[in-house]
């Protein structure tokens, strides 16, 4: 971790639980109409399953593949990479994880998780309890059934996704990451317009699109001079100015999955 990182991790560890606490009726996530709106019981629920709210800075892991502590988190603020370790020593980032997506939740399900996850920025998490996962089945049905709805509509995401790496050249697989991650912003209120900030360098997005920096430039460059993209910067600035035309030039129109489901 650099010391820029490691001061911020102090900075934040420093700061009270109090002042940093966030109540689940207090929640602002879920104000935007892309989240699932709790009943009464349901909010108490999920307070009752939340154990703190914590900060973690850019560059700390969040989770261990080989750790499971009985704890969920809830990404409240800032970004976070889903990545799996390979026996060559590679890293490959499986997703971007963003405010609303859930940490660690097949880890206490299974019993061990394939993958880490590390901080991109600086986050806030909320910790949930994953021993109140069983009690969540039994007692609040309709929350459950939509946790399996959410993990289902990520599975197909999964899956298209695999389809464009295995089968799209590097311009349309950058094009569609780039795609889908604007789509998952705008429903999150999170781009502004056309344009947003990408913590990620170019070796990152080399790691999640599975092409090599050289390749990663080109693909850029091409999307660049298309029109239909610009990635700016080292840690970049993305504008792109026309969503619907990119979408369709990388074949996200057709591949992104078609259910609509709210997040949890």
């Amino acid at each position: 971790m650099t010391a820029r990182a490691q001061s911020r991790s102090a900075e934040l560890r420093g700061q009270t639980q109090s002042e940093r606490e966030v109540r689940c009726r207090d929640c602002t996530l879920r104000r935007q109409s892309a989240f699932r709106q709790f009943s009464p019981a349901e909010l108490t629920f999920v307070a009752r399953m939340k154990r703190a709210h914590v900060a973690r800075a850019a560059g700390e892991q969040i989770l261990d593949p080989n750790n499971t502590d009985g704890t969920i988190y809830t990404l409240y603020e800032g970004w976070a990479a889903r990545c799996r370790k390979l026996p060559n020593g590679k890293s490959q980032i499986l997703d971007v994880l963003l405010p609303g997506d859930l940490i660690g939740l097949a880890a206490n399900l299974l019993g061990s998780s394939g993958h880490a996850v590390h901080a991109l920025t600086a986050v806030t998490l909320c910790v949930l309890d994953a021993n109140k996962l069983a009690m969540l089945f039994r007692e609040q049905p309709e929350l459950a059934l939509g946790l399996l709805r959410g993990r289902l509509q990520e599975q197909e995401r999964a899956d298209a996704r695999l389809a464009v790496l295995g089968q799209m050249g590097a311009t349309q697989r950058i094009g569609y990451w780039l795609s889908d991650l604007h789509k998952r912003l705008t429903e999150r209120a999170l781009a502004r317009g056309r344009g947003w900030r990408l913590p990620l360098d170019r070796r990152q997005l080399a790691d999640a699109v599975g092409l090599s920096r050289v390749h990663v430039m080109r693909a850029l460059r091409t999307l660049r001079e298309e029109g239909l993209a610009e990635v700016r910067g080292r840690m970049s600035t993305v504008n792109i100015p026309d969503p619907r035309r990119l979408a369709r030039f990388s074949g996200y129109a057709e591949l992104r999955s078609k259910s609509v489901c709210p997040i949890l």
